[in-house]
């Protein structure tokens, strides 16, 4: 029987797949690839958490502004949203699991 290399590693490779070897998904762990996309970006979570900041002072300001510190407010939480969908891009996560990550 006269077997080339070729073949031999097709069917390394095959018994492999069929084993179980490559077809186990793997699974990160979402809060350690959270904290590595933040450490990854740390001009984002610094706009985030200025974002917050703002959003704090405004809620602690008076209301006789006509309405417009609502829509200054409401500004704000669209931002911080945007800039978390930016920084979790890669992650796929949906518009609920933004809002819930830091």
């Amino acid at each position: 029987m006269n077997v080339n290399f070729r073949t031999m590693t097709s069917i390394g490779v095959l018994a492999t797949v069929m084993i179980g070897g490559a077809s186990m998904p793997v699974y990160a762990n979402p809060q350690s690839t959270i904290q590595q996309e933040r450490a990854a970006h740390p001009n984002l979570v610094k706009a985030i958490d200025e974002m917050k900041a703002a959003l704090k002072d405004l809620e602690a300001a008076p209301d006789n502004f006509g309405g417009n510190k609502a829509v200054a407010m409401d500004s704000i939480k669209q931002g911080i949203h945007a800039v978390k969908k930016a920084l979790y891009y890669r992650l796929n996560m949906s518009d609920a699991d933004i809002d819930k990550a830091q």
